[in-house]
């Protein structure tokens, strides 16, 4: 019984350091270049041709929204691009290297194998998401600064008063960073949150890292365009409904895969519609709830493979 509490008090100690272990393998494979990138991505935003064309009142808003649009595109394919491939490399690169043998030599469960695999991967996501996100609203509020000023010069110039001024400057204020913003952004981690215990999951059974990738950018896709999809079949089969044997399929995917489109809000929260609070603890309980379920399914498939 002593032994038995030692270990589990001592769990938390081992998933940390496979955690930290898996933390240092995906900085060696050189992926913050991704970030230099980016950030060059970003920094080029100042010199897109914007809207000069536009009127006095909607010329600093659409200049906003569309830095906005573009940094969060690029955020959202980031991640996508990251979930699946870093997550698929992580149990073949172990196997390869001999690590997977030598930890599971030692008294470690296998479920803290793949628990610390996932919060390495899920530690470098949030490190690299909150670099991004950065320089987001840096690049936010320095245009944000520009447009006001601009836009204060030209009102000036058409005998504006300060109080008339006032509500286009704070059009400005509104259409550049925001917290609803941070929340769809909040959203859309979380949402890579689940995608990467589920491409774990695809790794414990599949054959190689390209199948895990085919797998997880599959069932991203399936997730995220379900409706649509079942949709489309149901109105090209003609019946003028929906058969029974899709109304089943559809429940059965609704079950088995996270519909991923609804964490992805990013866009629509940056173009001012509310996301609240409640609505984001909702989006967490379910990811947790998926995140859970992928590990422990993982664990079973994990455990009864022979290495």
């Amino acid at each position: 019984m002593t032994e038995g509490l030692r270990s589990v008090a001592s769990m938390p100690g081992r998933v940390t350091a496979l955690a930290g272990v898996t933390f240092t393998q995906l900085i060696r494979m050189r992926l913050f270049w991704v970030l230099a990138v980016f950030g060059v991505g970003f920094m080029a935003l100042q010199f897109l041709p914007y809207h000069g064309q536009l009127g006095t009142e909607t010329r600093g808003l659409h200049q906003l929204q569309l830095i906005k649009d573009i940094a969060l595109g690029c955020i959202q394919l980031f991640g996508l691009i990251f979930c699946v491939g870093a997550t698929a490399l992580l149990i073949p690169r172990d196997a390869e290297d001999r690590i997977l043998y030598t930890i599971l030599c030692k008294p470690v469960p296998r479920f803290e194998y793949l628990l610390g695999k996932l919060l390495g991967v899920w530690g470098i996501l949030l490190a690299m998401m909150l670099v991004m996100d950065g320089l987001l609203v840096a690049i936010l509020h320095v245009r944000e600064g520009m447009l006001s000023a601009e836009m204060t010069e030209l009102l000036a110039k058409q005998g504006a008063t300060a109080e008339q001024m006032q509500p286009y400057l704070a059009q400005i204020a509104d259409a550049g960073n925001s917290w609803n913003m941070q929340r769809g952004i909040v959203a859309m981690f979380l949402g890579y949150g689940v995608l990467t215990s589920m491409t774990l999951l695809f790794s414990t059974f599949t054959s190689g890292t390209i199948v895990s990738m085919i797998f997880g950018l599959g069932a991203y896709f399936l997730g995220m365009f379900r409706h649509q999809i079942f949709s489309g079949i149901n109105a090209g089969m003609g019946d003028g409904g929906v058969s029974e044997s899709m109304y089943w399929a559809e429940n059965v995917t609704a079950v088995l895969l996270p519909d991923f489109s609804i964490f992805n809000v990013a866009d629509t929260a940056s173009g001012g519609v509310a996301l609240s609070g409640g609505m984001l603890g909702s989006l967490g309980l379910i990811a947790v709830g998926y995140m859970l379920l992928h590990v422990l399914v993982s664990t079973l498939i994990f455990s009864n493979k022979e290495f």
